[in-house]
């Protein structure tokens, strides 16, 4: 049985990253691309909320000993092929899982356009957090 309160928890804190991400993005990009403050903050709830998904779904295969992802972007594989997520948004998650490993690894690299319109595809985490829900 997946533990609740760790995806609880996780949950909780990917509702505030996407409060605070909706505020952000409220932002023009003149304003974005002048402010280096606005900027780390957008990359970092956007790292946060990419590590929560990437975390609930490691926990759910972990407990329901689904095979072994290949690396984060397969988890959402994993759990399509379990029937948890519909294939366009697990692909949505690999790509948002891929995403986060350019934010921490290729941080020198990091496009602040790709971030700023980034802000606009904060549903897609709102989606996750919604099927995540039906497995508890």
């Amino acid at each position: 049985m997946v533990d609740r309160q760790t995806i609880e928890r996780r949950l909780f804190k990917l509702e505030r990253s996407l409060r605070k991400l909706k505020e952000l993005s409220k932002v023009s990009w003149e304003e974005y691309k002048k402010d280096e403050g606005i900027q780390d903050r957008v990359e970092r709830n956007l790292h946060i909320a990419a590590q929560v998904c990437i975390d609930i779904g490691s926990h759910v295969i972990a407990d329901r000993e689904y095979r072994p992802p290949l690396g984060y972007g397969d988890i959402f594989a994993v759990l399509m092929e379990e029937g948890l997520l519909p294939a366009d948004l697990a692909n949505t998650m690999k790509q948002i899982a891929g995403f986060r490993n350019i934010l921490v690894h290729d941080y020198l690299d990091v496009d602040p356009k790709i971030v700023y319109d980034s802000l606009r595809k904060i549903d897609d985490f709102k989606k996750f957090a919604n099927y995540v829900l039906t497995w508890l």
